[in-house]
């Protein structure tokens, strides 16, 4: 009689239809189910030579293959000579056969070969070689996961590969990849690099550069990427500050989850409140990191600074803009502002840069706001001034004209400005005087505009200002001009720390040592004397701000007024003396005879106003070249610590800000002054360069159009419903009156009830009380 051979039996039933308890034990003993797993990888073997008939499998077949590819990816490492096995069919599979795959086939041999890697089965060049082979199949998914596989392997390597070598050689092979004939391999690579750049996986000089070859590539779609990855976020161009946004986000965020947190303690725990708990820490954190993700995409100022020859990138690219006449004006637009980004950057000489510009700074030119930036930041100190005068005058006889309208002759304005803010050598006095006759235009915005290039050049160049422009200079503003105006190709270099003269010299120290021996009284002398020289001093000060306040007016005087002028120090200064004679002659009488008569002191001689202004003058200068001096002197024999810098700082600001506070200022002056420090702090740190906000910025605020005002007014709308009773989730969800009343009291009611009653009908009437004699009797109402 056969046998009859049944259907495996218990535990060995039990791992054939779970795949997952087989895996596990297999991790626990695998020499102990060796022959289960050569058993199921039998299986695969014969699966994988049906490929080679075909490709196309039935839908069934698919999830058996599906579950073996899975199972044996798991555990193959724990027989290597079966893994090496596995993972080349896997590999020849995808090479021969992978465009000609089922989708969720050739997605899971990926996932497979991923999972060999991360258990070091499979090299990761061999892994990046087939990796950007599979890219070419019409498979979004695929692409997506393939892309983020690679940088996740990047990531890793950075992480903990300390063989930079082999390391280089991966960064070699995908920066090979993008000189591939197809586009969306060279895309591909081009993202991983960028990607890698940015989050600081490989953000070398080599990567940077790779990325600027692809600003040449024959695709215009990797051009564009290549420029923006330079050029960095709009926001960042706009100027636009995201320090305090950040803040009020977080804090926000930290306020929703706050009053989340707390609603949830406060009311019952249920299973949905639960849920919703923990949905609602999900969208944080996800907006949080997304947030994040977005602020540390744009490094395009280390990228710039890594170029090996800017010089010649940029020639490239002129040539790059110049030739092509039938690029689009988006690919043309960020190819003009990559250029004047590396010009301003690496203060470079692209001279036909400036002429190429004239064409497009005209009134009705498409963006011509950004390209007046893109002008703005091409400028620099050494650009010969005969270029930059050109563009200054197209600008002046194109924008700042009365036939423009006023925002035109605003943004006009404010772009010489910020030209001449990069490049002062280039302002002429003709036209900075002509420019400065807007001052007192009809519209603000130019009026403040004219009025922001004054005080620019009263810190710059005053003499280029009319007489009645250039006010009262400041004592940083006289150490600063001491050498004479900036010349182009002239550099201002100093051979000491500037304010330092504020810090004490060894002198003052030994001075102060000494002091601390002598008595009281002579201590108390000494600080009363140096208290009346700086009173002596304030009061200069206060008087020589006085007549520098006088009109023109007040200075074309009579000779006779000028003569009869005496000083108020010459005042003090007759006092003092009168009270030094005075105590002379005390002293005199108590150890002499009085015989010895008066002599006649003479009386001082007037000063007229010009007089008093040359002296002020000198010992100012005086007073500037002996600051000098000890600034030199302390700077060459002492060794500076933070805590000095920092009164430098203090004494510094204390110099440029020493003769606002006398004079009367109006908010647009507080308003230009706050705008001219942040520029200088923006300068000192970042790339320096313009933004947009700097020419395009109004200090009026502008009409607003009838379409602006519609959209206002819905906006208005939509926010209503923060002030209204919050209704429950879902469409059509709500109460009616009737729910309502059955929550509400029966004092409430009870009028509404009666009222009904009387409004019933005869018939209705009859049939309630019908069903009421019914019901007494214990019997069942009916229809009647």
């Amino acid at each position: 009689m056969a046998t009859v051979i049944g259907a495996p039996q218990g535990r060995y039933a039990a791992l054939e239809s779970q795949p997952g308890l087989l895996q596990e034990m297999i991790r626990k003993d695998p020499a102990s189910y060796k022959e289960e797993f050569e058993d199921r990888f039998f299986k695969f073997q014969q699966r994988i030579k049906l490929f080679d008939f075909n490709t196309a499998l039935h839908r069934n077949d698919i999830h058996a293959v599906l579950d073996l590819v899975t199972f044996l990816s798991g555990v193959a490492a724990f027989y290597p000579e079966h893994a090496k096995e596995f993972a080349k069919q896997l590999s020849d599979v995808l090479k021969e056969n992978g465009p000609g795959l089922d989708n969720e086939i050739r997605l899971s041999f990926v996932k497979a070969l991923v999972t060999l890697r991360n258990k070091k089965v499979i090299t990761d060049s061999e892994v990046f070689d087939l990796f950007f082979d599979l890219v070419r199949c019409e498979d979004k998914n695929l692409r997506k996961f393939i892309l983020g596989a690679l940088i996740s392997f990047i990531k890793q390597l950075s992480q903990k590969c300390p063989n930079k070598k082999y390391e280089s050689n991966l960064q070699n092979l995908v920066i090979s990849r993008l000189k591939d004939s197809r586009a969306v391999v060279a895309r591909i690579a081009q993202l991983v690099l960028i990607d890698a750049f940015r989050k600081k996986y490989w953000r070398v000089a080599k990567i940077a550069n790779a990325i600027a070859e692809c600003v040449f590539h024959k695709v215009p779609r990797l051009q564009v990427v290549a420029m923006r990855f330079f050029l960095g976020s709009l926001a960042e161009e706009e100027g636009l500050s995201d320090d305090s946004d950040e803040e009020e986000e977080h804090q926000e965020q930290q306020k929703n989850l706050k009053e989340v947190m707390n609603a949830f303690k406060a009311a019952k725990k249920t299973k949905k409140r639960i849920k919703n708990l923990e949905k609602t820490k999900k969208l944080l954190t996800k907006d949080q990191k997304a947030k994040k993700e977005s602020r540390s995409k744009f490094c395009n100022l280390e990228a710039l600074n890594m170029l090996f020859d800017p010089q010649t990138f940029c020639d490239r690219l002129f040539g790059l803009l110049e030739g092509r006449k039938n690029e689009k004006f988006i690919v043309r637009l960020q190819q003009i502002a990559l250029c004047a980004r590396i010009i301003g950057v690496h203060r470079l000489q692209v001279l036909g840069f400036y002429s190429f510009m004239h064409r497009y700074l005209q009134p009705k030119q498409r963006e011509v706001t950004r390209l007046l930036l893109y002008v703005a930041q091409a400028c620099h100190e050494l650009v010969p001034p005969d270029y930059v005068q050109d563009v200054v005058r197209v600008i002046a006889n194109n924008f700042v004209t009365d036939r423009n309208t006023p925002e035109g002759m605003t943004v006009g304005i404010n772009a010489i400005r910020e030209i001449f803010t990069n490049c002062p050598f280039a302002a002429t006095e003709e036209l900075l005087r002509e420019l400065s006759e807007f001052k007192s235009y009809k519209n603000k915005n130019v009026s403040m505009a004219a009025r922001g290039l004054i005080s620019i050049f009263r810190t710059i160049n005053p003499k280029l200002l009319a007489k009645k422009d250039r006010g009262r200079p400041t004592v940083d503003v006289e150490e600063n001009l001491i050498g004479g105006p900036l010349e182009f190709g002239k550099g201002k270099t100093v051979d000491y720390v500037p304010g330092a003269e504020v810090l004490p010299d060894e002198t003052d120290e030994e001075a102060a040592d000494d002091g601390t021996d002598e008595d009281s009284d002579s201590e108390w002398e000494t600080v009363a004397h140096d208290d009346d020289e700086v009173d002596v001093d304030e009061e200069i000060d206060e008087n020589d701000d006085e007549f520098e306040d006088v009109d023109e007016s007040d200075e074309e005087m009579d000779d006779e007024d000028e003569e009869g002028w005496v000083t108020a120090s010459d005042e003090e200064e007759e006092s003092d003396e009168d009270a030094d004679e005075e105590e002379e002659g005390e002293e005199d009488a108590d150890g002499e005879e009085d015989s010895v008569e008066p002599v006649e002191k003479e009386k001082p001689k007037k000063l007229t106003r010009a007089q008093y202004k040359v002296q002020r003058r000198a010992l100012r200068s005086k007073n500037n070249e002996v600051n000098v001096e000890k600034a030199k002197m302390i700077s060459e024999t002492r060794i500076l610590t933070d805590a000095d810098f920092k009164k430098i700082r203090v004494h510094q600001l204390k110099k440029r800000l020493g003769a606002i506070d006398s004079r009367k200022r109006t908010n647009a002056d507080f308003k230009l002054e706050e705008e001219l420090e942040s520029k200088k702090a923006r300068k000192d740190g970042g790339d320096g360069l313009t933004k947009l906000n700097d020419i395009v910025h109004f200090y009026k605020k502008l009409k607003t159009s009838k379409e602006e005002k519609i959209r206002q007014a819905q906006e208005g709308k939509e926010s209503r419903d923060t002030f209204t009773k919050p209704k429950k989730n879902g469409p059509h969800v709500g109460r009616n009156n009737k729910e309502l009343a059955k929550h509400k009291p029966h004092s409430m009611v009870r009028q509404k009830v009666r009222g009904k009653n009387r409004q019933r009908s005869f018939r209705d009437r009859q049939k309630s009380l019908r069903n009421y004699l019914l019901r007494q009797a214990g019997r069942k109402p009916g229809n009647m």
